[in-house]
């Protein structure tokens, strides 16, 4: 007998476990399964019972713009309990054709449970009607985002600045802080961002002959490293707009009504132009802006083995962070340590600007008079659009107590400067 009542119990918990089981409810619902590419998609994960490790899909095909949002409802009514737990998300759609919303997931009991797959088919753009009273509508005509280029059609290694405005009427606010989905990318460009120090100022400016409110977001200096048609991709935001409705609270004031709107500052085509070829120097190494040059020491009189210090200079506005310096050509018996470089580089809404110095470090070895013949330095001025050369000035370096050479006359190690003692400096 006590056998039979053991084996009726174990029969009744694996047959509620069974039901139990049978009982869980986990589903996909779907605002809409034909939308179209400008409208979005609300996407619901229900389920009956609680759960751990929820997993979404990876949404291929859209772009996620809200969520996840949870809620949770758990209700008694007359005496049985009724559960339910959703996750939400909001999407819009990339492109044009058939989607599937792919599975998630969720643990429930131990058990791992599936939802199914759901088709969405998104058209081409829906015509939204005019209405005034219509929140969505009144948000989507009233604020806007700007990508401002200074420039559209630079040379190769020019800087040009893009700035990101958003621009909302007196006829909405934004009381709530935006997110951004997706950020500009800058292929094909060396890129920087002007830091605007976590602040940001509201002006009053024009948007199509309208009077708006502005701020600007960021700026980004870009210097273009490749010629031709390049895209920047867009800067796009999610923006929380309040409209005003024309409905009252108790006290006769008006209601608002938020409403969350994707907003994209649209991608941006710069056309590159290549540097002329005509008349372009040899030496040149792709500066591209306008330059100051110069070579100088510290000392020009000294005895061998003492060292001076050389510097070679480039000042101005350009592309100082994207070129090499000249090298000196020193003769044979200066020794000549590798050069420590020095930057001293900004970068503004105008692109680079500061200097770029090599110092070396010169220990001669013999006594003698060495002259430093002129260096060149090349760079491309795009206001003028030609190449302009500059030349450091003559430098003397005399070593007055030291060994004599046993060659009167030296070379460098590439033959391009002479030694002379000071006895055959006239000869």
């Amino acid at each position: 007998m006590v056998l039979k009542k053991i084996l009726y119990l174990l029969i009744f918990i694996m047959s509620y476990t069974v039901i139990q089981a049978q009982d869980v409810r986990f589903e996909t619902k779907v605002s809409k399964k034909k939308l179209g590419i400008n409208q979005r998609l609300r996407v619901d994960f229900e389920m009956n019972q609680d759960g751990d490790n929820f997993t979404p899909p990876s949404f291929e095909g859209f772009r996620v713009v809200g969520g996840p949002n949870q809620a949770v409802s758990n209700t008694w009514i007359n005496g049985k309990r009724s559960f339910s737990k959703t996750y939400s998300y909001f999407l819009e759609p990339k492109a044009k054709g058939k989607f599937t919303i792919k599975q998630a997931t969720i643990e429930i009991n131990g058990q791992t449970y599936k939802t199914q797959p759901v088709t969405i088919q998104v058209t081409s753009a829906v015509a939204k009607p005019k209405d005034e009273s219509n929140a969505d509508y009144v948000a989507e005509e009233n604020v806007h985002l700007v990508a401002e280029v200074s420039k559209t059609r630079p040379y190769l290694n020019e800087a040009i600045t893009v700035t990101y405005k958003l621009y909302v009427s007196n006829n909405v606010s934004i009381t709530s802080r935006w997110r951004e989905v997706n950020i500009p990318k800058y292929a094909d460009f060396w890129s920087q961002n002007i830091d605007n120090q976590g602040t940001l100022k509201v002006y009053n400016g024009t948007y199509k002959g309208e009077d708006y409110r502005y701020v600007i977001l960021r700026r980004t200096v870009l210097y273009p490293q490749k010629i031709g048609k390049l895209t920047i991709e867009p800067l796009v935001l999610d923006v929380p707009i309040d409209v005003e409705t024309k409905k009252r609270d108790f006290f006769g004031r008006p209601i608002t009504s938020r409403v969350n709107k994707t907003i994209s500052a649209g991608n941006v085509i710069i056309n590159v132009k290549p540097l002329p070829e005509a008349n372009k120097p040899e030496d040149f190494t792709g500066a591209v802006g306008d330059f100051t040059f110069s070579i100088k020491t510290n000392k020009n009189k000294l005895d061998a083995n003492e060292s001076l210090e050389m510097k070679v200079k480039v000042s101005g506005k350009g592309n100082l962070k994207l070129f090499d310096l000249p090298k000196v050509n020193l003769p044979a018996s200066l020794e000549v340590y590798e050069p420590v470089r020095d930057n001293k580089i900004r970068v503004t809404a105008q692109g680079m600007q500061g200097s770029i110095t090599d110092t070396y470090t010169i220990v001669p070895q013999n006594k003698g008079v060495y002259p430093i013949r002129p260096i060149r330095f090349s760079y491309f001025d795009p206001k003028t659009e030609t190449y302009k050369i500059l030349k450091s000035s003559n430098l003397v370096i005399t070593v007055e107590n030291g060994p004599v050479s046993d060659h009167t006359n030296t070379t460098t190690h590439n033959g391009k400067q002479n030694i002379i003692t000071p006895q055959k400096q006239f000869a």
